[in-house]
């Protein structure tokens, strides 16, 4: 591969570029509907959720789980900040004849007060930093009705066992590339990710870089209660019993407002 490229242009998720990526040789990290029906019990005792449930999935993507909560019953509004996400969202809902509001905008920059029963985040949970976290959950937190329930995945930095650093090449079609690097740093609980496409026809290059912060439970327990939950509770991932720090890599958190 040539490594005098020149410049690239920017990209992210939400992007034309990235998104159609994603949606085309990425969609592999879409959930599919028979992992999602499979941990719908979970869900549904958990956040011990009833017909009268407003529900928000936050960072809803193509619309997996937002669907399945339409087909058994519940209000579901689902929420991503790709325009494109959405756009196959709404076309998948369509035929399947469901009904679900969906609405453009950043999970970061929740502005609803006092909205919603719950708020689901699945595989769609990051941060950057104690201080973005913190002001998530205090959205998150003004968000909700009296009673209201959070539910989002979080890995326990103390045992997560990360991959070795990953660089992987695909050609996508002729004389275009993708490369897709990620490395976890464990001394910070930083996950850095990278994606470049190179075209080597047109010479127009892209390039994404984001990266995910991984707290200890310790200080997710402190976030919790800066934003003003004082009662929640740590699942084993995606099932009911106990979050295990000594075993569990992820873990299921539901808080109550």
């Amino acid at each position: 591969m040539n490594d005098s490229l020149g410049e690239f242009l920017r990209t992210d998720f939400g992007h034309e570029v990235y998104d159609r990526w994603y949606l085309e040789q990425g969609s592999y990290n879409f959930e599919t509907p028979a992992f999602v029906r499979r941990h719908f019990p979970f869900y549904e005792k958990a956040l011990l959720l009833s017909k009268d449930d407003k529900i928000l999935e936050a960072g809803c993507g193509i619309g997996s789980y937002a669907r399945e909560f339409a087909r058994r019953g519940y209000h579901v509004v689902g929420m991503d900040m790709s325009s494109n996400f959405l756009s196959e969202a709404r076309k998948i809902t369509q035929r399947e004849n469901l009904e679900i509001e969906y609405v453009l905008g950043d999970y970061n920059e929740l502005g609803f007060e006092e909205k919603f029963s719950v708020i689901f985040f699945e595989g769609s949970f990051f941060y950057r930093s104690k201080e973005g976290l913190v002001s998530l959950l205090k959205r998150s937190y003004k968000a909700l009705m009296p009673n209201g329930r959070l539910y989002f995945v979080h890995k326990n930095r103390s045992i997560w066992k990360p991959r070795p650093p990953m660089a992987n090449w695909s050609e996508i079609k002729k004389n275009v590339f993708v490369l897709q690097k990620a490395e976890y740093d464990e001394s910070d609980g930083i996950e850095r990710c990278a994606w470049l496409k190179i075209d080597l026809e047109t010479q127009k290059h892209y390039r994404c870089d984001f990266f995910n912060q991984h707290l200890r439970t310790d200080e997710l327990k402190d976030c919790l209660v800066a934003a003003g939950f004082t009662d929640f509770r740590f699942y084993k991932k995606r099932r009911l019993g106990d979050f295990d720090p000594q075993n569990d890599s992820d873990f299921s958190v539901v808080a109550q407002k």
